[in-house]
């Protein structure tokens, strides 16, 4: 097992020292060590913890399955790779031992133990090591993602960095053997080289190639994130080739109104393809269903109730403004004295206090707003996302969990007006 462990720290130190030699990692110099470093000492804690038997949950679920399928792969190699690429399982016995299996095509749980059962062929099963192979890919897509943003808007790297690599929830939830890491480091990227696709920057042939590959890994591990974001993306590296191409697409307010126009005309489009059952039936049952099937195990605690919801677009939009603030600004201070609520409570304080900074830059007298199309495209999926993350989950424990998807960018927006730019550099950030 020691020969194990330094063949894949061997591995590992290679990944890193590459990164670190990338062009676009020059861009995060001061960031780099300091974000890793922070993360790694993180999963070293966490397994502790998980050893100790204080941290378990998904986490002991996930490595369990992970050790039956690498422990399956050892006995039946091709049974397990029937089942790894077609979910072809031998027989029921199989089934009934693994969790996540009655719908192992759409399930992202199950999609997520085969990737851990194939990184334990790697690493002899050592949750360990399989941590550090998840955190180190989470924090190459967010590491990729704020140089890409630097380079776009040199003045806000300091602002991309805390937003995307030190901020607490995001610092914890994008590491360690969860499918949050993953999800993370695949979003990130591919909205790094959407920029990076937008604006021109180099893109290399291998990043073409891997293209594909990060798609295929954010559909199946969040479909539903993935069906807001990408569609997002694509229209904004439409509207920025037209706009090199046609000058009448300079201004914000022309990018903005053709971005609106695609937009509207891809859900005329997916509405006629579908005949409105996208977004009148199955978003809104998919969101209820989700709330309902998690309220029960929130109720000894704080959590978000909403009362009459109702599985339809007009419940949804009647309950979004509450639903979207209790994911941005809840659990408040002293809603719970339990010391992860605390935690959660403070960090929430914090954005408060963030947005009403950026409330009163905004408003200050002589104030001048450069926006830019990325910023709306981000706001936008900010909101959307808020809301949908907040309507599904009443539960702050895994609240908490889910907005890994949407804050980082919040974040990056809060800070990037005069007075927080000033706080930044007041702290030696910048």
């Amino acid at each position: 097992m020691l020969l194990v462990y330094l063949l894949n720290l061997l591995v590992l130190g290679t990944l890193v020292w590459r990164m670190w030699r990338q062009p676009w990692a020059q861009e995060l110099r001061p960031y780099f060590v300091p974000a890793l470093g922070l993360k790694l000492l993180l999963v070293v804690a966490l397994t502790y913890l998980y050893y100790a038997g204080i941290l378990r949950g998904d986490r002991h679920t996930y490595h369990l399955a992970g050790i039956k399928l690498w422990e399956y792969a050892q006995q039946e190699p091709l049974a397990y790779m029937r089942l790894l690429f077609f979910n072809s399982f031998e027989n029921e016995a199989l089934r009934n031992a693994l969790p996540f299996t009655q719908y192992p095509d759409y399930s992202n749980s199950f999609y997520f133990i085969k990737v851990v059962s194939v990184l334990n062929l790697l690493t002899g099963g050592s949750y360990l090591l399989n941590n550090l192979y998840l955190t180190i890919y989470g924090f190459w897509g967010s590491a990729y993602l704020v140089a890409v943003l630097a380079r776009l808007f040199p003045k806000y790297r300091a602002a991309g960095a805390v937003a995307f690599l030190f901020f607490p929830t995001v610092l914890y939830w994008s590491v360690g053997l969860m499918k949050d890491p993953v999800m993370y480091g695949s979003m990130c990227w591919l909205t790094g080289a959407a920029v990076s696709l937008a604006h021109g920057f180099r893109f290399r042939r291998w990043q073409l190639l891997l293209l594909p590959l990060q798609l295929y890994i954010l559909l199946k591990i969040k479909m539903f994130y993935a069906a807001l974001l990408l569609p997002l993306l694509l229209v904004y590296v439409l509207v920025q080739r037209l706009q090199v191409r046609f000058t009448s697409l300079q201004t914000l307010r022309a990018q903005v109104i053709c971005y609106g126009a695609v937009v509207a005309g891809a859900l005329v489009l997916t509405a006629l393809v579908f005949r409105e059952k996208l977004l009148v039936d199955y978003v809104p049952q998919f969101i209820y269903e989700s709330y309902t099937g998690i309220l029960p195990r929130a109720q000894h605690r704080p959590h978000v109730l909403l009362e009459g919801f109702e599985p339809s677009i007009k419940s949804l939009l009647l309950h979004y403004p509450e639903a979207a603030l209790s994911a941005v600004y809840r659990p408040f201070l002293g809603e719970s004295w339990d010391i992860l609520f605390v935690l959660s409570s403070l960090e929430n304080l914090l954005l408060l206090g963030l947005t009403l900074l950026a409330l009163a830059a905004a408003f200050r007298k002589g104030a001048h707003l450069d926006i830019t199309l990325l910023q709306v495209v981000l706001l936008v999926f900010v909101l959307v996302m808020a809301g949908v993350v907040g309507l599904a989950t009443p539960n702050f424990g895994t609240l908490s969990r889910y907005r890994l998807v949407f804050l980082p960018f919040l974040v990056y927006l809060l800070l990037q007006n005069v007075y927080a730019q000033r706080l930044l550099y007041w702290l030696r950030l910048r």
